[in-house]
């Protein structure tokens, strides 16, 4: 895979140095950035190409706040609870956007992506760089593609660069999204299975004690607000507990 020479240098999660093979061209200023940006939110209908079927028309959009990038039926009313996408994708695992027709999706449907302008196709590699994933992307026009590759290269280099509280927040909005009823809250219920899916160890009586503490009201639902600082008070008394235990280990061998 060519690599461009424009290249972003990241940290991965064991501090190492790791660098991001998506051009870092020339960017338009900040407002005409937030227009396309608010653009891309919105959502444009596209072709996506597939490995083992047809390509066919979808909404591609971006949802900002949690920095990932969605498709779903044309057809489809995307809203946040219903979660009635077809894929996603965080813009953290983006490796390059490259415009044209450069992917094996394009190749394996060549006749149809033949018959297609190169300037309104663009491929978004993304995962391991041991094994990428690409998402074959065919826009309306030229102009949505170029919108498509300039905003998604900005906000990859943007996410790329973020601080880690800025990080966590996404992290945790993102979950709550994954969990979240109709009314955009959750319950104990769904809080639970949250620190089981992410193995944290923490029995119900500690759980409901934090659940009770934050849950002011007693209407017995969190909302992502409550939910943040449940999992922030969580995680310092944890990290608390932990230094503690290491400073008398540390006294018990001196």
């Amino acid at each position: 895979m060519k690599r461009n020479d424009n290249m972003l240098t990241s940290k991965n999660s064991d501090g190492n140095k790791q660098q991001s093979c998506f051009s870092t061209l020339s960017l338009p200023s900040l407002g005409e950035m937030e227009q396309t940006v608010c653009m891309l939110e919105r959502g444009t209908i596209i072709t996506k190409y597939y490995p083992r079927r047809r390509p066919e028309q979808k909404t591609l959009m971006l949802r900002r706040e949690t920095r990932q990038l969605i498709w779903s039926s044309v057809n489809s009313s995307y809203n946040r609870t219903s979660q009635n996408f077809e894929g996603s994708l965080d813009l953290r695992e983006i490796k390059e956007v490259r415009v044209g027709r450069i992917s094996k999706d394009f190749e394996k449907w060549s006749d149809e992506s033949k018959c297609v302008d190169f300037t309104k196709c663009f491929v978004v590699y993304y995962g391991s760089e041991f094994k990428l994933r690409s998402l074959s992307v065919v826009a309306l026009s030229e102009q949505e593609c170029e919108n498509w590759i300039r905003g998604l290269r900005y906000l990859v280099s943007d996410t790329l660069s973020s601080p880690y509280p800025l990080e966590m927040e996404r992290w945790l909005r993102k979950e709550f999204y994954n969990i979240e009823n109709s009314r955009e809250t959750i319950t104990i219920k769904e809080l639970k299975s949250f620190f089981s899916r992410i193995n944290c160890k923490i029995s119900t009586q500690k759980l409901l004690e934090y659940f009770n503490e934050i849950d002011a009201g007693s209407r017995g639902e969190l909302k992502f607000d409550d939910f943040s600082r449940l999992y922030q008070r969580h995680f310092t008394k944890t990290v608390v507990r932990l230094l503690l235990k290491s400073i008398r280990l540390v006294y018990f061998f001196l």
